[in-house]
């Protein structure tokens, strides 16, 4: 089962706080997933909750029944019957606004039932709501602006999509619908997705400076080679000799490992003076 398949199944299960949001429910579930005009009612959908849910909401608000009719592909439920395309095109008017935040969120709901679908986290972070009715997601875009939620409006082949691809902004909406399990999984796996990113670039950059101190390494040993052919080393003072022998003696050591060796030990810059001084010499023989 698909992220949004889950979502939804469980959007499903959800009691209605007011008789209005079972009306809202059912009018953004019909606006986002089927033709709505007062010579035919069609809806369909590949979940088989979402078509129970309708039918359910349309038997609770307008006391129609109608049959949910299944194929391979989809659940349909439709009717061609005048009086009840117009009982229930009439019921679902957008006109005004809607006053109840939780009939607000029970429309969104709908109309995430109807049209909506949300990525898996673990892929990207996309929420959108589809529909073929600009009506509707006009209507939408001002119900979530007017709870504090950014959606944008695009178009694709045909029909006007609200999308939204902050994660913070996905989670808050799921929650805002009554889907906070679908939430928290976005939260979890954005968590998790941080820790693996952190811990990659952290892998990287001690890569990164091994891969530089190696190659420090090799051009110290190159100096050092050239000085000893040269017969260079037995004029160096007591301190450039040191660092020499150490260096030799542990070629993958860092700066602060060869400090810790000397005797006295001494700092990383210390190592790192001594060190560029021979790569001068080096240069100058």
């Amino acid at each position: 089962m698909s992220f949004s398949s889950e979502i939804k199944e469980n959007l499903c299960k959800i009691e209605h706080i007011c008789p209005s949001c079972a009306v809202y429910e059912t009018a953004g579930m019909l606006l986002f997933g089927g033709t709505v005009t007062e010579n035919e009612i069609r809806f369909s959908t590949e979940n088989r909750f979402v078509a129970s849910r309708l039918k359910q909401g349309i038997m609770r608000v307008f006391g129609i029944d109608l049959d949910i009719k299944s194929t391979l592909r989809a659940y349909k439920i439709e009717t061609t019957d005048v009086h009840q395309c117009e009982n229930i095109c009439g019921g679902i008017l957008l006109d005004g606004g809607i006053p109840f935040s939780c009939c607000r969120a029970s429309f969104a709901r709908g109309a995430f039932l109807g049209g909506g679908s949300v990525t898996d986290p673990r892929k990207a972070y996309h929420l959108e709501f589809d529909t073929r009715d600009p009506r509707g997601v006009t209507f939408l875009k001002n119900i979530l602006a007017r709870d504090n939620f950014n959606a944008r409006i695009t178009d694709r082949k045909g029909s006007r999509i609200l999308y939204v691809k902050d994660s913070e902004e996905i989670a808050d909406i799921l929650g805002y619908i009554g889907a906070p399990q679908g939430a928290f999984e976005l939260f979890n796996i954005q968590a998790e997705k941080e820790m693996r990113n952190d811990i990659n670039r952290r892998v990287n950059c001690e890569n990164a400076n091994t891969d530089k101190s190696a190659r420090a390494s090799s051009k110290q040993l190159l100096a050092i080679r050239k000085i000893r052919k040269t017969g260079g080393y037995a004029k160096l003072p007591d301190s450039l000799k040191e660092i020499i022998d150490l260096r030799e003696q542990f070629p993958e050591d860092s700066l602060k490992e060869l400090g810790e060796k000397a005797d006295p030990p001494i700092g990383k810059s210390g190592v790192n003076h001594r060190l560029n001084r021979i790569l001068e010499i080096a240069d100058n023989l």
